[in-house]
């Protein structure tokens, strides 16, 4: 029988972050079905950590990974999961201490969506993000969806392919315009699930992304023109169908 929940931590060269980030899902690493896999590209020293705490009987697994790149450690992780859901937390990210773990495996246990977006708040500003209306949703143009912060079917990087390893930072942006695309089934949660430390790779290297992000869009833009004029259709359906049940006795 598989694992409910996979939380994957890639990490490299910082086991302060790395401790942080155990230290906080501990309470929900004690629950069945819960496992911690650690994705490890730097020194012998965070192996040592990792099967200490794991001898004392927490549910986490080390595993090291040649350095090439988040994207690769995250195919890593992937590759080693063997869950219903997966949850990338990166090393110095934490469960939020409001966060309620058996509210959170409840809700994995029962919801029939394929990935659940949750919200984020930053570590050092305590900024709590909320999603974006419900017109800016779709597509997700403006890079909204935080990836820490959002759970996902495992199932479905086998249906539709793991991280490019062509990006170096804004996979996910890239993932989540490619799921997305594909109809699948999405529950948004106004609840944050995880502390976001904003020392990371993704904020201090702003510029990289955002032009990360540019070639991205550039990329789907057809897609998303396709996707755009078929919404355009649904819309005509719809003022279709209502004109002929208005005109019905």
């Amino acid at each position: 029988m598989s694992e409910l929940l996979d939380i994957i931590t890639i990490t490299k060269d910082d086991i302060d972050g790395l401790l942080l980030t155990i230290e906080s899902t501990r309470p929900l690493l004690k629950f069945p079905g819960v496992r911690q896999l650690i994705i490890d590209g730097s020194s012998p020293q965070i192996k040592k950590h990792v099967e200490e705490i794991a001898m004392a009987g927490e549910n986490v697994k080390y595993a090291w990974h040649e350095p090439s790149g988040i994207s690769s450690a995250f195919n890593h992780g992937l590759d080693l999961s063997t869950s219903e859901w997966v949850w990338f937390i990166n090393g110095g990210d934490a469960l939020h201490p409001g966060m309620d773990c058996s509210t959170l495996l409840n809700i994995l246990r029962t919801s029939n969506a394929e990935a659940i977006i949750f919200q984020i708040e930053t570590k050092q500003s305590h900024t709590r993000y909320q999603h974006p209306p419900m017109w800016e949703i779709w597509p997700p143009v403006g890079s909204w969806i935080p990836h820490p912060a959002t759970i996902v079917k495992r199932q479905l990087f086998a249906r539709y392919g793991y991280f490019s390893e062509q990006y170096r930072i804004a996979m996910d942006y890239e993932m989540w315009l490619r799921l997305f695309s594909n109809y699948v089934i999405v529950d948004l949660i106004s609840m944050p699930i995880v502390l976001f430390d904003e020392a990371g790779v993704s904020s201090t290297r702003r510029k990289e992304s955002i032009k990360e992000a540019k070639r991205i869009l550039v990329s789907k833009a057809w897609m998303l023109v396709k996707r755009w004029l078929n919404n355009g259709r649904m819309v005509y359906r719809v003022i279709r169908d209502y004109h002929n049940i208005s005109r019905l006795p």
